[in-house]
């Protein structure tokens, strides 16, 4: 990535611009400004909350500025307002939004134009601040499509794509470098590279399908106690409100399941006589290039998300410090919804294991002994 100008730069952050209104340009103002689910937020609430990241990192970072409201930078600071609090806050409506998105965007791109940038400094060298920028936006823009899901609003022709299932792969033991050092755009917690010692597997060629799926929920195992992990047995019968997960005719049977929570992956992995993969042993078969149907959902690994050893935050602890230790699981891969930047053998999702709005599935592994 040492090789990024400022050209690059600019069409990165006009790509998710145009990607961000794209998808909001349908949807009615009354539908981006309320909120369907205490899991998400309001449409309108990620736009300005995009907004303010980006003038936060570059406009006043770069020019050694401030912001210019103090009431915007807490409003949409997601840490100190959870999701659940921010409908009832006085949020910008969806022009105001969109104009504060468009200033800052103009101030962002005159000055990474006036200013270039700075390989003395760690923050701008390689264009990392402007890159971790443009990957927060296309994160939001997967949220706001994870919030359009749950509005039945998804753009036609959203949704993974089939695979071809029943297949699996040997992975033999050994080491491997796990992370990376030299992706100059890779955030804190994928470093640093480190190697791992990992024990004989076999892993599923390609994610678990609808079809698949169905057969685990058709056998009744969403009945089964044995099948359930302590917690997720709490899980299950907190969920016996809404129901179990069940099966819709107009899935493609040849298609990754999604929308599964941890308990439901590791619930299913049980009945198959398998186990989830460590993040580790997904990264090793990634990185051994055998596993297919990596970009269609998010994969649920047995991982409790950590630091790797020798991890230092930068550029700043709440990207992923905060998370460690606190019950959150790894998820690797990418969904449909995923930009190519996020897509890669080292990066790290995460998210409580009972989440189910977001865009996850899972593979499964057999180990031997």
């Amino acid at each position: 990535m040492s090789d990024t100008t400022c050209d690059d730069i600019v069409a990165a952050l006009t790509e998710v611009g145009d990607r961000t209104f794209a998808l909001l340009d349908p949807i009615t103002d009354t539908d981006q400004t309320r909120q369907v689910s205490p899991l998400m937020s309001p449409l309108v609430w990620d736009l300005a909350h995009m907004a303010n990241y980006e003038e936060l990192w570059l406009v006043s970072r770069i020019a050694g500025t401030p912001t210019r409201a103090a009431a915007l930078d807490d409003m949409y600071n997601a840490f100190e307002h959870p999701r659940w609090e921010r409908p009832s806050l006085p949020l910008l409506g969806p022009t105001a939004a969109r104009a504060y998105y468009e200033d800052v965007r103009a101030e962002s791109i005159r000055l990474l134009e006036k200013l270039g940038l700075d390989d003395s400094d760690p923050l701008t060298r390689d264009g990392f601040v402007y890159a971790m920028v443009v990957m927060h936006h296309h994160q939001h823009c997967e949220t706001m499509l994870a919030t359009l899901g749950l509005m039945g609003a998804l753009p036609a022709g959203s949704g993974p794509l089939p695979v071809a299932p029943g297949a699996e792969v040997h992975v033999p033991a050994g080491a491997f470098t796990a992370g990376t050092d030299r992706h100059a755009w890779a955030y804190d917690d994928e470093k640093p590279a480190h190697d791992v010692e990992v024990d004989a597997f076999w892993i599923d060629t390609a994610p678990v399908t609808n079809s698949e799926f169905r057969c685990f929920v058709d056998d009744g195992a969403y009945t089964r106690p044995g099948l359930w992990s302590t917690a997720g047995a709490r899980w299950l019968a907190e969920e016996a409100a809404t129901g179990p997960l069940v099966w819709h005719d107009e899935l493609d049977p040849a298609a990754p399941v999604q929308h599964v929570s941890w308990y439901e992956a590791d619930a299913y992995a049980r009945w198959a006589g398998r186990h989830l993969p460590t993040e580790m042993e997904w990264e090793k078969a990634r990185r051994s290039d055998v596993l297919g149907g990596t970009t269609q959902v998010w994969e649920w690994t047995s991982t409790t998300f950590a630091a790797y050893p020798g991890y230092r935050a930068f550029p700043y602890a709440e990207y992923s410090e905060v998370f460690f230790g606190e019950g959150y699981k790894v998820l690797r891969g990418g969904s449909w919804a995923t930009h190519p930047l996020a897509v890669s053998a080292t990066f790290r999702n995460w998210d409580w294991p009972q989440r189910r709005q977001i865009f996850s599935g899972f593979r499964t592994v057999r180990r031997e002994g």
